[in-house]
């Protein structure tokens, strides 16, 4: 453990090199939110430890690591000593042994809490360069919301039935969030575009409680930010408690959080609003058996209701629908040091949800140019579920010449479960004159079943074969359930320190990533069909008579996969400043599309895996620290990126989509060419911060349909305007009795952007090309205490 004061006061994300008796560093690491740390797998011998942190003495630790026993340390920085000249020099940092080799972009519970504080993990993810907020979720590295993977620990988190995540930690649950867009470590898959990796918070050696955000959040009159107010717009209570049970045995950490928030849409009247409850507990059980064995126990509920979700400029609140998830999730994993260099880790997860979603009627859905008149089409009830078990075997040895190798291998299995209900009532397609231009009619209720069971073998291997030279390589073999086929994944990745302080560093990698085939993939066929009518100019005589679209599942299909490759530069240039440049391309083949086909009054809808993908990215940046006063993080990336536009997911999510046109390749619906992403945090004084989040990028693109929403021209050949958003914040640390809260103002949106997130693109309405919903200027009272 590494703290201050005595022990009184742990660090976290306080820098551990290890090196062995000959000055060759081993492994770096860091500490977590509790100061605690674990370096596994040493081979018997004498070991230096070196621990800095900035605005610390930095302590250099012997230990001896001996055959069947462990090391505890307990070590103790004194803060630095100020002087007329006060020079604070961490260790060079080198490639840490801990993680994967690739660049990495990650942010801690501290930093989160502090820019962030109570958004939870959507919240922690937009503070990052690689992930873009788009309509369904979050896209990292341009890939869709499917296309990511989201994992705590080695689990996953996503539903089988179509790859998202439907479950909000408590934001006291989370010690770190780290964005991983291309692994090079085999014993990362299911997923083409990142994955975002969650590490929980362990309990410390200490009992606390801390509650959190019980300032509720107020809304004004519209354009009256500090007056007029009209309600609660958010209130989001956080309690955290944790502490040991048994002294250095068994430890419990505890989180759970309660969110209601109420928004209203700019472009409607003000009493119009969609409203969202979420409850989030997650508890953690840590268990220290014995010097060689321990285990980790999590579970959580997460239950959330929105009501009028889909509310927004042309849809009124009667033709929105209502959202109910539940969540439930418990993991168990057990880890054994079976010998001084070997490793086992068993893990067992269950996960299961429930998704409901439904209209405010029955009424049938009426779509005008203008906008969504009756009540929403369909009615859908989802419940996958997943046992996934894990097993892996890692440690390290030394080869010689080749250098110290650290190895792992595995089986992942993940048995999935997909049953579902969906029924669908007529959509009627006006023109602006009052006209009908088409209308679609579906059969019955539907069900759908799928179960599969996916499969992973993996070994890998890390190789130092000198001190400034990285190497990793490995193979991944993946059973796809829902498709029956197996697939090889090769990866490399080499990471190159470019002198002898180790403070410019080349990395570079190449590999294959396949995505999990969605579960409703399976249930393609299963799902209602629709009968396609189009009517004359009278909007009463047929122009021919109407076509249903069956449902064809193309044969053979195979498992979406991308081909990505990347190169990096870091350099340190001092203690506090660095810059880094990377380059990355990507390239998907055999996507998920669906396609309406039709010849001789017969109509099919296919879906086929022969959907392509293409991005590029070249992302620049710099970061200043002088931690704990000042921190900045500074990126701006130019990318792009093309892809066929019928993704599978864009259209049998849980929302369907009632009209599908046909499938072309060109700019993706995340295609953003150009952001600058700018964060950082400032402390004058240890009482005051000083918060900034500066986010400015090119607008999303959109497609123009006519009145009988046919695409008219290329489709995604239209944007948003130019995306120029600033939050700041300013907060006070009070002493009020025992407890000292930071208490200050947030600005969201501080300038009063224009953030356009609707648009008019229908050529039949007057108002064709008009953007609208554009989020106000908002003023929030912040108060919270400080982990």
């Amino acid at each position: 453990m590494v703290a201050t004061q005595s022990g009184t006061i742990p660090l976290g994300g306080a820098q551990i090199v290890v090196r062995d008796a000959a000055g060759n560093p081993v492994t770096s690491l860091l500490s977590d939110g509790d100061g605690h740390f674990l370096v596994a797998a040493l081979a018997s011998g004498k070991y230096t430890l070196v621990v800095s942190l900035e605005g610390f003495t930095t302590a250099n630790v012997q230990a001896i690591v001996a055959a069947g026993q462990s090391s505890q340390l307990s070590i103790d920085l004194p803060i630095a000593t100020l002087t007329d000249t006060v020079t604070v020099v961490a260790p060079a940092a080198i490639v840490s042994t801990a993680d994967t080799l690739s660049t990495t972009d990650s942010i801690g519970a501290k930093e989160v809490d502090q820019l962030a504080s109570g958004g939870g993990l959507q919240s922690a993810l937009r503070l990052l360069a690689s992930v873009i907020e788009v309509p369904g979720g979050v896209s990292i590295k341009g890939g869709r919301p499917t296309q990511a993977g989201m994992q705590i620990g080695a689990t996953t988190l996503t539903d089988p039935a179509m790859g998202l995540v439907h479950l909000t930690l408590p934001d006291d649950a989370i010690d770190s969030v780290a964005v991983l867009p291309n692994p090079y470590a085999v014993e990362y898959g299911r997923f083409s575009s990142g994955l975002v990796v969650i590490q929980t918070r362990r309990a410390g050696d200490q009992w606390k409680v801390r509650l959190n955000s019980l300032d509720p959040t107020f809304r004004s009159k519209r354009h009256q930010d500090l007056y007029n107010i009209k309600g609660i717009s958010g209130f989001g209570p956080r309690l955290e408690l944790g502490g040991p049970i048994v002294k250095d045995r068994l430890f419990l950490q505890q989180a759970a959080q309660y969110r209601y928030s109420t928004d209203d849409v700019p472009s409607r009247p003000e009493e119009e609003r969609y409203t969202t409850h979420w409850f989030s507990s997650f508890t953690r059980l840590d268990a220290n058996l014995s010097p060689r064995h321990s285990m980790i126990a999590m579970g959580g509920l997460f239950p959330s209701v929105t009501t009028k979700a889909s509310l927004g400029t042309f849809t009124p609140p009667d033709a929105t629908v209502n959202v109910h998830d539940w969540v439930n999730h418990a993991a168990v994993t057990e880890r054994a040091l079976w010998r001084d260099t070997f490793v086992g880790e068993s893990t067992v997860q269950v996960h299961t949800s429930r998704t409901e979603l439904a209209g405010q009627g029955t009424a049938a859905m009426q779509l005008w140019p203008d906008n969504a008149l009756g009540n929403f089409f369909n009615t859908q009830r989802r419940t996958p579920s997943t046992i996934q078990a894990i097993e892996t075997l890692s440690g390290s040895a030394d080869g010689g010449k080749t250098g110290l190798h650290l190895f792992k291998v595995g089986v992942d299995v993940l048995h999935n479960r997909y049953d579902g209900s969906s029924g669908s009532r007529p959509v009627l397609i006006y023109r602006a004159d009052g006209t009908l231009a088409r209308r679609l009619e579906y059969e019955g209720l539907s069900s759908q079943h799928v179960e599969s069971t996916d499969v992973a073998f993996f070994a890998q291997d890390r190789v130092q074969p000198t001190t400034r030279w990285y190497a990793e390589y490995g193979a991944r073999l993946d059973r796809d359930g829902v498709v029956q086929r197996w697939n090889v994944t090769p990866r490399v990745g080499a990471a190159v320190l470019l002198n002898e302080s180790g403070s410019a560093v080349l990395r570079g990698g190449y590999g294959l990533f396949f995505e999990r085939t969605p579960s409703a993939a399976g249930a393609f066929d299963q799902f209602e069909t629709a009968l396609d009518t189009r009517l004359a100019a009278n909007g009463v005589t047929p122009l021919a008579p109407g076509i249903r679209f069956a449902h064809v599942t193309q044969p053979d299909l195979r498992t979406a996969r991308s081909s990505t490759w990347d190169v990096s530069y870091d350099y340190r240039l001092s203690p506090t400043w660095s810059v880094r440049a990377s380059l990355l391309e990507r390239r998907g083949s055999h996507e998920l599309i669906v396609d309406p086909r039709q010849q001789n009054g017969a109509g099919e809808l296919w879906l086929r895996s022969e959907g392509r993908s293409h991005y590029r990215d070249l992302e620049v940046g710099f970061h200043y620290t002088r931690s704990p006063a000042a921190d900045l993080n500074v990126s701006y990336a130019h990318a792009m990126v093309q892809s066929d536009l019928n993704a599978f997911a864009g259209f049998f999510n849980t929302m369907l989509a009632p009209v599908i046109g046909p499938n072309v390749f060109g700019p993706a619906a995340t295609d953003v060419p150009h952001r600058l992403l700018a964060r950082g945090r400032w402390m004058p004084t240890p009482r005051w911060l000083l918060v900034g989040i500066t986010d400015l990028r090119t607008g999303l693109p959109y497609s123009v349909v006519d009145e009988a929403l046919d695409f008219v021209g290329p489709r995604n050949s239209h944007r948003f305007p130019i995306r120029f958003r600033q939050d700041l914040g300013v907060e006070h640390r009070f002493h009020i009795a025992k407890w000292q809260p930071w208490i200050g103002v947030r600005a969201y949106n501080a300038l009063n952007s224009f953030l356009p997130s609707d648009v008019q693109a229908n050529i039949g309405s007057k108002a064709f090309g008009t953007f609208y919903n554009s989020e106000f200027r908002q003023f929030r009272l912040q108060v919270r205490f400080e982990r």
